[in-house]
Order: C-alpha cells, then structure tokens, then sequence
C-alpha cells in the first residue's frame, strides 16, 4: 500500500512539474499557432481609412471636398424574399428590378456590392425596409461643389478613390493620406475595447492643396470666354491669368468643359486643360520678343526704319504679306511694326537678329520646354534648333513656323512686365492640413533674368502704344488704365493632313495692366470664330472686359498717364522717337480718362476705385452702388462731380 501511494505521489510530482516546464516554455517559447488563436479570439485588426484632403482657392473657398457616403451591401444568402427586396430596391434607387434581383439572386455568396456611395437620405430609405441581409458602409465621396468650375485643372478621382487627372492625379499621395491599420483588443464576448481616443488623432488624413487660383476670376474668366464662344460661333476658348508679382496663376480656364461630379460621362477632349496640353502656332503675340531680342543684342532702336517694301517681300520662292491686304507700308518705326502688326517689318527684324540669338532669346522667355507649373499633362511646344532657313526665319518672327502652349505665351508676357525677370508660375500655395499643422515645402521655383530691364521697359511702352491710336489692339483698352498688349490671328494648322485649315482661325490677346505698374498679365485665345476673326475683333474686347474686372475688384485707382508714370526710369534718358511717340499717348489717354463701372460695389469698394480723382464725390443712400453719375463709361475729367447711389438690395 505505501509503495502504491509512494508511486502515485511521484507520479503527480512528475505531472506536476511538466505542467510547469510546459507552461514556462509556452511562455518563453510561444508556439506560432497558439499566438494566431489568441490574437483572433482577443484581438481583432481594423483599417481606418484616412480622409481624402480638400483642395481650396486662395481664399480657402472649396473647390474639391470629400463628404460621407454610403455603400449598400447584400447578403444574398440571408434574403428570403428577393422579389420583394429587389421591387423596394428599384422604387428607392431607381433602375430596374430585374437588375436588383440578378445582383441578390442564389444563396452561395456571401457579400455583393448593390450600390456605391450613396447619399444620406437614400441610406436612410432602404435602412428603414429593415430587411435582413442588406447593410451599409461608410465611405468618403469627393464633391465638386462648383461643378464644371475649373474642371479640367482639378481633374477627378475613380471608384477605388484615386487621383485620374488633374491636381487630383497629380497630388494623389498628398491628397489620398495614409490608411491607418490599429490591433485592438477584445473581451470574451468579441466585443472591442477602444478606449483610447489616439486611435484617430493619429490618423494620417490627406493634406489640402491650397491654390493660387481666385474662384471669383475663374468664374468670370470661364463665363467671358462662353459668351465669346457664343457670339462668334466658336469651337473652344482658353484663358490665362497671372498675378505680376509672385508669379501666381490667378485663373486657368478652358471652355467649353466637363462637369468634374461627372467627368467619365465626358469626351477626353472636353476634360483636358488646354492652357497647357495644346500647343498651337501663336500669331503676332510672338512679334514682341523678336523685337527683344534684335534689342537686346543692339541692332536695332525702337525709332530704327524699317522698309516695309509696299506689305509684302519674296523669300526665296515664297512671299511674305501682310495679314491685312489693305495694309501696304513702306517704311515704319520699330515701335510702329509692333503697334500696327507689320509681317514684313517684323521678317527684317528677324532677318538681322539671325536664327541663333532668336533662338536664344525665345529659349530664355521659356518657349520650347515646360513650364512646370504643378499639373500634368502640359506641353513643351515645338520650337526647332537652329539653323534655320530663311522662309522658317521669317514665319517665326511673325508667329508661325513654332507652336507655345497658352501658358508659355502668358509667362513669356510675364517676363516683360516683371522688368525682364523670367519667373517660375506656380498654382500652389500650400500643402498642408490645418488640423495638425503637417505638410511639405514647396519646391523651389525657377527665376533669372532673362532680358535687361531697359529692353523690357522698351517693350512695355511699345505694347502701351499698341493698344491706342491706329494700334491694332486698341479694342483692348480699360477706361482709365493703360494697358500693354498684342493682338494674335493666326491660321490654324491642320494636324491631320498638315499645312493650314481654310478659313480657320486662332484669335488671340496677349496683354498686362496698368502697363505703368503691372499687377496682371492676361493672355485669352478663340479657337475657329466665325464671321470676325481678327484678334482685334475677337480676343482684344475679351481681354478689355476681363481686365476692367479684375481692376474694380482689385481696388486700384485709375491713373492720368503722366511723363512720370509712363516713362520709367530705364529709358528717360533716351532721345528717341519712342518716347515723343508715348507722350503723344500721355495726351490722348489723359482726355480718355472714363467712369469707371461701379455698380454692385460697396461704398468703401467704390471710394477706393476712385481714390485718384481729385473732384467732390457725392454720396446718397446706404448699401451698395446702382447708378452714378456720370454713367460708367463716360468722361471723368480731374474736376468732375461725381454722385454715387446706393440701394439695399430687397431679401
């Protein structure tokens, strides 16, 4: 009996201590299976997926946003009666039931999408059939407020939420964040046990983009540049504008565009951004920088002869005219080949410039390589290596024989009103999420000189003159501020069969203002107008409706244009015709002075508008402008009594 008993007492000994060894080795050397039943049974990985960041103007209005959506599910094994679910479905959704009933039909598979992202109050219906086996997940939904609103700029996103085009595409890792993936633990029941609010405070969301753009000038340039498509029957328009002083794109806008809530339902020709993805032959907008650079290598002065030889010139088998026939010049001033848009003059400048420094200087202005402004998709335009034949010469001093995209020819203009700085655009402000404060640096932008402030003050007074007088862009002016620019027709090239489409027509204006004191450079093209199709009767009234708003909502105050406002610094020491020529404008500009449109404004707007006239200004009433007198349009000498209205508008 003892020697049993002993037997036993051993025997639980040894059971005993390898139930110790075996749990001290479970515990020191886990066994992989073992770690896999307890994190299921205790734990449980979820993924929270990161919120798509916004994309902003400069103002921080919304432009592209992402709000909650709601995803239906089936379980179409659970789903008794799928006649009836598949009826209910189709009043609520629309569609068909037959469609509803195919998606639900058998019993084998165990989740299927129905619908994605819907709206609350659609949720909210099918939750309230309270049927079984049909669920919801949350998803975020990207909105386009603005619609169609600078659509082609912002692109849009696909099912899976990724950037397609756009800034959307381009900034698709800022913009989409990070998915966050967190273990937490569970009770015995399943149930998880969050307590710790960090779980989402250290979700990695998307960074917003921060744009250059103004929502109020795109949409004007956008509804400008319809009603010009409207009026001469044209197939597209685009339109560029730039802030003078830090490079920025204030608007971008090609029309006629898509709905970006809806931009798979459009042609890919309708979606892309044609200020930078089409480049096409830039007309006498490019005349300006051959006189550049024959200037800025000092063979020629503004007041040199040119011989026009009667409007038109052989080129070896070819001949060189006039874009008008009734233009038939014989000798004009530099400054007057560019005022009156002279072919022929503008051929002899490039003949003395050569193609090498032309092409030197046009590479300098930014022609033939990308501008990189911060969006896909842009087009470097074709400008060949010299050398360059005589007739290929002549066609690009006059603007054909190369192509520039519309945001190359702005920049180019850019350059001349920032004294000869090439400066980088950009259409970012910032990456950044105000929440957290977390973003990224901007790169670096590209900035030179890239033609001697002298030569650009040069061409500032020359592209003033052209805008007055016999000048060809004189349809450009805004009442009470100069503007420099250039008018642009040129044939349109066809891409299919080569040479140039009959009767088809790119007409353009390139421009800034007030010329004196550049803020805004404008660049507007009209692609195929019917009818007119002279940048001057087409694109010059264009930019004069877009300048005049950018000037009252600017706050600028019209000018007298004085010696000492028109002529700078860099060429008052000149003797030259140009500047007896800029005088006689000061004169002329000086008796057009006009009132400007004050109508909607605020009383604080409209006294800035008219913070240069020195005459009484009568006020009466409260709210914002109706009527004034004098009219907008009519002359505003020094000493005009001017008398502002003002109306509250009825709720």
């Amino acid at each position: 009996m003892k020697q049993r008993l002993s037997f036993l007492f051993i025997l639980f000994v040894l059971m005993w201590a390898g139930l110790v060894f075996r749990g001290t080795s479970l515990k020191l050397f886990p066994d992989s299976r073992l770690l896999q039943q307890k994190e299921k049974q205790f734990s449980r990985s979820i993924t929270v997926p990161a919120k798509r960041g916004s994309i902003l103007d400069r103002k921080g209005r919304e432009l592209a946003v992402s709000v909650p959506s709601y995803s239906l599910f089936a379980d179409p094994k659970i789903i008794k009666n799928k006649r009836h679910v598949a009826r209910q479905l189709k009043k609520i959704l629309g569609g068909s039931s037959q469609k509803y009933r195919k998606q639900i039909a058998g019993d084998k598979r165990r989740f299927v999408w129905i619908k994605r992202k819907l709206p609350q109050d659609l949720r909210d219906r099918v939750a309230a059939l309270k049927e079984k086996g049909l669920g919801f997940v949350e998803e975020p939904k990207r909105v386009y407020p603005n619609n169609a609103l600078m659509a082609q700029v912002l692109g849009f996103i696909g099912r899976e939420g990724h950037g397609l085009e756009g800034l959307e595409y381009k900034y698709n890792q800022d913009l989409q964040g990070k998915k966050l993936k967190q273990i937490v633990p569970r009770d015995a029941r399943g149930r998880p046990l969050v307590g710790d609010a960090r779980l989402l405070l250290d979700q990695d969301d998307g960074l917003d983009l921060t744009l250059t753009v103004d929502q109020d000038a795109q949409y004007f340039l956008e509804n400008k540049l319809m009603e010009a498509i409207d009026r001469h029957e044209a197939q597209s328009a685009v339109g560029v504008i730039l802030s003078v002083k830090d490079a920025e794109v204030i608007a971008m806008a090609s029309v006629p565009g898509a709905d970006a809530n809806q931009a798979t339902h459009y042609a890919f020709d309708m979606r892309k951004n044609r200020a930078i993805s089409d480049a096409f032959e830039p007309g006498s907008t490019m005349k300006p920088f051959i006189i550049g650079a024959a200037l800025e290598n000092q063979l020629i002065k503004p007041s040199t002869l040119i011989d026009c030889e009667g409007g038109k010139l052989r080129v070896g088998k070819r001949w060189i005219r006039e874009a008008d026939a009734s233009h038939k010049f014989d000798e004009l001033t530099v400054n007057e080949v560019l005022s009156y848009s002279s072919n022929v003059g503008s051929a002899k400048i490039g003949f003395k410039v050569g193609d090498q420094k032309a092409f030197e200087f046009f590479s300098k202005m930014g022609f033939g390589r990308k501008v990189k402004v911060g969006l896909p998709g842009e087009n470097k335009g074709i400008m060949h290596k010299p050398p360059w034949r005589k007739h290929l010469l002549s066609n690009i001093s006059f603007g054909h024989g190369l192509s520039v995209t519309p945001l190359q020819l702005a920049t180019a203009y850019l350059t001349i009103a920032n004294k000869g700085i090439y400066q980088q655009p950009t259409i970012l402000k910032s990456v950044s999420n105000k929440l957290n404060g977390k973003g990224r640096d901007l790169p670096e932008r590209e900035s030179y000189r890239a033609m001697s402030s002298e030569v650009a003050s040069m061409l500032s007074l020359m592209l003033t003159q052209a805008t007055t007088g016999r000048g060809t862009g004189k349809a450009a002016k805004v009442p009470g501020y100069p503007v420099a620019g250039k008018t642009g027709t040129a044939q349109k090239v066809d891409s299919e069969f080569g040479g140039y489409l009959k009767g088809k027509y790119i007409s353009s204006f390139a421009g800034f203002l007030p010329s004196h004191s550049p803020e805004y450079v404008i660049y507007v093209a009209v692609d195929s107008p019917e009818n007119d199709y002279y940048g001057s009767q087409v694109a010059a009234p264009l930019f004069s409706q877009i300048g005049s708003f950018l000037m009252r909502r600017s706050g600028i105050a019209p000018v007298i244009l004085s010696q000492e406002n028109v002529i700078t610094s860099e060429v008052k020491g000149q003797t030259s015709r140009l500047q007896k020529d800029i005088l006689k404008l000061q004169a002329g500009s000086a008796s057009e002075l006009k009132m400007p449109d004050l109508t909607g404004m605020s009383l604080r707007m409209a006294v800035q508008s008219l913070k240069g006239h020195s005459g009484v200004i009568k006020i009466k009433g409260s709210g914002q402008i109706s009527s004034t007198t004098p009219g907008p349009g009519e002359p505003l000498q020094a000493d005009t009594r001017v008398s502002l209205r003002l109306k509250r508008e009825s709720l």
